[in-house]
């Protein structure tokens, strides 16, 4: 399945889920619960970043991502990854000074939308951890060592 693919499946399992996607464009928005802005430029200050693409003029969370700097780091995000820059026709923010608050948002996000961006990072990631072979998951399984 491609990424357009991924994105048609997840939208229309939000749908049938009673999950309903603000417009493209529409400000304020909510994602799960929670009040997100748009417009022309993100906020030069910490929060949590939603890039959404186009479905059915619904905007569709794509990557779920949080900074010190909102405007920054969407710079990055977009300039790392040209797929993700040509899918993303919206960019929602939230300001949230709080670092630990951020992290939470954004697990919540990321687990109610599974946006197919944070999906791919999350098993890159998975994968550079099962190379490492004295990493210990299990707490018994240290002991065991010894």
């Amino acid at each position: 399945m491609n990424v357009t693919e991924v994105s048609f499946v997840a939208a229309a399992a939000a749908v049938a889920n009673g999950k309903a996607l603000p417009a493209i464009g529409q400000t304020p928005a909510r994602y799960a619960g929670h009040t997100f802005e748009t417009g022309a430029d993100a906020p030069d200050r910490p929060g949590v970043f939603v890039l959404t693409t186009e479905l059915s003029g619904r905007a569709h969370p794509i990557y779920v991502g949080e900074s010190e700097s909102v405007i920054v780091a969407v710079s990055a995000v977009l300039a790392a990854n040209p797929i993700l820059k040509r899918l993303t026709a919206g960019v929602f923010w939230q300001a949230c000074p709080f670092a630990l608050d951020r992290r939470h948002l954004v697990e919540e996000l990321i687990e109610e939308y599974q946006p197919h961006f944070n999906a791919a990072a999350e098993a890159e990631k998975s994968d550079r951890s099962s190379e490492r072979d004295d990493w210990v998951r299990d707490p018994i399984e240290l002991i065991a060592r010894f």
